[in-house]
């Protein structure tokens, strides 16, 4: 009976020493400091700031344009500003992709020579330890297929929420028109 409880402790003891070894499973502390600015995580507190503000929207389709208002919902903010959402490179495959700059007061992510990643670059402007505004540019490309998004959020300094934003698609596949859809938004208070 001694010997299987001591093998059977031994076991419990490897099996959860090796799981905190497991790639994928962070330790206590290790996810503390992201390396890169958190885009998901500040657009993610800014929508949660917001209430039933309406936003002034300016679609252009092609060269075609359209002007809304709408009410956004927390979950519609979310599907809105998707693409900074994804313009996210706090990505543990992405851990040594960008290089960082601060020039001014402003922090600078750039995709480094020979990475691969669809975000090129991520641009924020920081005033006493405040976001006051923050752009990135995505693109894709391969032979037939080009794809680029640039967005842009701005912050009122007076509210501490978001100004306005934008978001810019443009796409091409070869032998076809290139597609271009702009989405510009105007929180009213």
């Amino acid at each position: 009976m001694r010997i299987s409880l001591f093998v059977v402790f031994g076991f419990v003891l490897t099996l959860l020493n090796s799981c905190e070894n497991a790639p994928g499973i962070a330790k206590p502390g290790e996810l503390d400091v992201l390396p890169y600015y958190d885009v998901a995580g500040f657009v993610e507190a800014e929508i949660s700031k917001l209430g039933n503000e309406t936003v002034r929207k300016i679609t252009r389709i092609n060269g075609k344009e359209e002007s809304t208002e709408v009410t956004l919902s927390q979950e519609e903010w979310k599907e809105e500003l998707d693409a900074f959402f994804r313009a996210d490179i706090n990505k543990p495959s992405m851990v040594s992709a960008f290089s960082t700059e601060v020039k001014g007061d402003v922090l600078v992510h750039r995709l480094l020579p020979g990475e691969k990643s669809p975000v090129k670059e991520i641009k924020v402007r920081i005033i006493d330890d405040r976001p006051i505004w923050l752009t990135f540019k995505i693109s894709k490309e391969n032979i037939f297929y080009t794809s680029t998004i640039l967005g842009e959020i701005y912050m009122n300094q007076r509210t501490q929420k978001i100004d306005h934003y934008s978001i810019e698609t443009t796409q091409k596949i070869m032998f076809l028109d290139a597609n271009n859809l702009r989405i510009k938004g105007a929180v009213q208070p």
